[in-house]
């Protein structure tokens, strides 16, 4: 039996040593935390559980699935609840999403029902500008760039829109100033993806999810966990795993990986233990700088990819987002799924917790706590580097007390805004606090965050592994690893874990079944549009929007609906008519780029 050594029990890792479980392997996973779950992971707050209660649970941030995480479903899907069920029977689905503003007040928003059309996309984007105080040639420009995007090539993508950043492929400058704030921070809020320093190819593949979220609704579109994420998924991933024969190491972190005859001999950690052999498979699963500081210059010299991990550079390629959770006397619902805060300095998105939990595992007084907790108001803090409101520091210059000060105003500044005749957060609420554990003020300020998050700056593609390493029996399961997800997120992460079991199971040439690996899906109407746009791209052309003007066009459009509205051909009319017509040229386009 082939013995798997899995350095890192994030999602990644555990992933691999799951379908590697599943087929027979002997698989032993360290991790350098006393906690498995990496930064999906919960952070209980210790000594506050009284009477057989648990401790309040805190966590890196909250968690939400959106449509097109498969992966992380999927392997939920196979993984029991001592209750019964599966753990993907313990997501709860969000029917809504809302957004608070200091300046418009509180505006819930229901996505839409049933199929898709594109002008379902169109028409969800108008909804959503318009619900933030946007139209006309913001609106117009977005939407033009959207479909752009879709009607492009995966060549294309990879190869020209990596290598800008998403707010230059937006047209950044040519937005108002309003807008153009709003289009900086609303993709941190979303999936922690920044504008301005992360690529066009990854912001914009995750984006057209988003996008088409809001064009269809179903149970699937975005739900979050029925609790809190290690008490309903980790704990019992680990009990499976331990049935499997899987062998669990916690709390002593890697520290070097040594190599004899070109391959991986033995992992060292930092207790002075050893482990594997030159036989072994080993799964490196840890964060992107713990990786970088493990390949050494025999890993280097062996594989290209090592190589370039090695020379990373961490601040250009890793940013901050970090939860804060608010504990509340009372339960304080607002919104039955993710609040956006789109002008908070800070970048916050938010999400009422115990009303997804009430069906899984009661109310929240009756679980955690001393019993005088009823709320939780779980906060992503996504832009650590601007000046708050009320506090006027950045973030990372902040005390925890300060970011609970300025982070706490923000929320009262969106929620208790215009139009509301009575205040819906209020201190009397606040019962305590919880800021991410991982964010640390040992060596004091600023502090160290020991989780930090993958940007995916242009360019950055280069230096990121496939799942496969030049060293026979090394592979890479983490989130920075090249995916269709290509996102750093627990689902890349967990098809990254997919992908390592795979390239196993080919060097150790197993009979047993492949784990399964889904692309994203985009709608199928553009499939000619990106095909003839791969045309046009091998063959030196620009995309054919270039090529017919639609840029062009529409801007004339819009003049056109602002100075003679009379005519009744409005904006959204003439860019449904331009899609429509060069959607009907695409055949004879294709068939006319394809001989040239």
């Amino acid at each position: 039996m082939t013995r798997v050594i899995v350095i890192g029990g994030g999602i990644g890792g555990l992933t691999a040593a799951h379908e590697l479980a599943e087929r027979g392997f002997d698989v032993h996973v360290y991790e350098a935390r006393a906690d498995w779950g990496g930064k999906a992971r919960s952070q209980p707050v210790a000594g506050t559980g009284t009477d057989g209660r648990r401790d309040l649970p805190g966590e890196h941030g909250f968690r939400f699935y959106p449509r097109f995480y498969r992966h992380v479903v999927d392997t939920m899907s196979r993984i029991a609840c001592p209750s019964g069920g599966s753990v993907a029977d313990q997501l709860r689905p969000t029917p809504e999403a809302a957004m608070a503003t200091a300046e418009r007040g509180t505006i819930a928003r229901i996505r839409r029902q049933g199929g898709l059309r594109p002008a379902d996309v169109i028409e969800s984007l108008d909804t959503l500008f318009r619900d933030m105080g946007f139209d006309g040639p913001d609106l117009g420009l977005f939407c033009m760039q959207i479909y752009r995007f879709f009607a492009s090539s995966d060549e294309r993508r990879i190869g020209e829109y990596e290598r800008i950043s998403w707010w230059d492929f937006l047209g950044g400058p040519g937005y108002s100033a309003s807008c153009q704030r709003q289009l900086k921070e609303i993709p941190r809020m979303l999936v922690a993806m920044d504008s301005t320093r992360g690529n066009a190819c990854t912001n914009g593949v995750i984006s057209m999810q988003l996008f088409l979220d809001l064009a269809m609704n179903s149970d699937s579109t975005d739900r979050t966990m029925g609790g809190p994420t290690t008490q309903m998924w980790i704990d019992p991933w680990m009990d499976l795993l331990r049935s499997r024969g899987v062998t669990l190491h916690a709390g002593d972190a890697c520290v070097a990986l040594e190599v004899e005859n070109g391959r991986v001999a033995r992992a060292r950690f930092a207790s002075g233990t050893a482990a594997g052999a030159v036989d072994d498979q080993f799964v490196l699963c840890v964060p992107l700088e713990a990786a970088r500081e493990l390949m050494n210059d025999e890993l280097s010299a062996l594989d290209p990819q090592c190589a370039r991990l090695r020379g990373v550079d961490l601040d250009a390629m890793l940013s901050w987002m970090v939860g804060i959770q608010f504990f509340l006397y009372e339960d304080l619902p607002i919104a039955k799924g993710h609040l956006m805060f789109p002008d908070s300095p800070w970048a916050l998105t938010a999400i009422s917790q115990p009303q997804f939990w009430r069906d899984t595992i009661g109310p929240f007084s009756r679980n955690f706590g001393a019993g005088d907790v009823s709320g939780l108001l779980s906060v992503d803090i996504s832009e650590w580097n601007k000046p708050g409101t009320f506090v006027q520091k950045k973030a990372v210059d902040c005390t925890k007390d300060e970011i609970k000060e300025e982070v706490w105003q923000q929320l009262k500044a969106g929620l208790n805004g215009p139009g509301r005749d009575e205040q819906i957060l209020t201190d009397r609420l606040l019962h305590s606090w919880h800021l991410d554990a991982d964010v640390d003020y040992s060596t004091g300020s600023p502090p160290v965050n020991r989780s930090r998050l993958l940007i995916h700056p242009p360019g950055s593609w280069a230096s990121r592994p496939e799942a496969a390493s030049a060293v026979p029996n090394l592979t890479f399961a983490s989130d920075y690893v090249r995916t269709h997800t290509d996102m750093a997120s627990m689902e890349a992460a967990s098809e990254a874990g997919r992908r390592a079991t795979n390239v196993i199971l080919e060097r150790e040439h197993s009979p047993a079944r492949r784990a399964d690996v889904w692309p994203l899906e985009e709608p199928r109407i553009f499939a000619p549009w990106r095909q003839l746009d791969a045309q046009l791209y091998r063959a030196g052309r620009p995309h054919l929007f270039d090529i017919l003007g639609v840029n062009q066009a529409f801007q004339a459009a819009d003049l056109f609906r602002r100075f003679s509205a009379f005519a009744g051909f409005g904006q959204l009319d003439m860019l449904l008519a331009q899609f429509k017509l060069a959607n009907a040229f695409t055949g004879v386009l294709s068939k006319f780029f394809a001989g040239r």
